[in-house]
């Protein structure tokens, strides 16, 4: 149901996660796997609009992913993200209750190009403040709890992708 009055600085989760399904399914259509370029440059793009924000100077590369976590928390993207180093070189990213999980499912239940919101801005950080790749291992995990888990592989940039 829709509110009667929104306030004008908010907009609904309903209504951001219907949109990114729109913006990423129509995407999806029109150039099939070609659409992840949007996606991997979108979160270039997002980082460049926000980095003042985070506050990432003398930071290690997991307490800037855990500030960006943050900022994406008190924006109202996600009710919290963790981030934690499961393996010398593996990463385990937990959202809870990201807001475009309805629409993700949906989109990955299609084999369609999801937004990956929050991850490409954390693989755009990772590459700009620390020299850092990162690759998703299989397919993120989307729970009927609400919480969305990646496995991340991480590499120093300029390393092969896919070992």
């Amino acid at each position: 149901m829709i509110p009667q009055t929104a306030a004008r600085d908010c907009v609904t989760q309903d209504f951001f996660d219907k949109e990114l399904y729109a913006i990423y399914l129509a995407a999806w259509e029109e150039w099939g796997d070609e659409a992840w370029k949007i996606v991997w440059r979108s979160g270039q793009i997002m980082l460049a609009e926000i980095e003042p924000e985070l506050d990432l100077k003398d930071t290690t590369w997991i307490e800037g992913l855990q500030r960006l976590g943050d900022y994406l928390s008190r924006v109202g993207y996600v009710r919290s993200i963790s981030v934690r180093q499961i393996a010398e070189e593996r990463m385990e990213y937990t959202m809870r209750d990201p807001a475009i999980l309805p629409g993700a499912k949906r989109l990955v239940a299609i084999h369609a190009v999801p937004g990956h919101c929050s991850t490409t801005l954390m693989f755009a950080l990772l590459a700009k403040w620390y020299g850092l790749g990162a690759e998703m291992i299989g397919d993120p995990e989307l729970r009927d709890d609400g919480d969305a888990i990646e496995i991340w592989r991480m590499f120093p940039l300029g390393e092969n992708q896919g070992e």
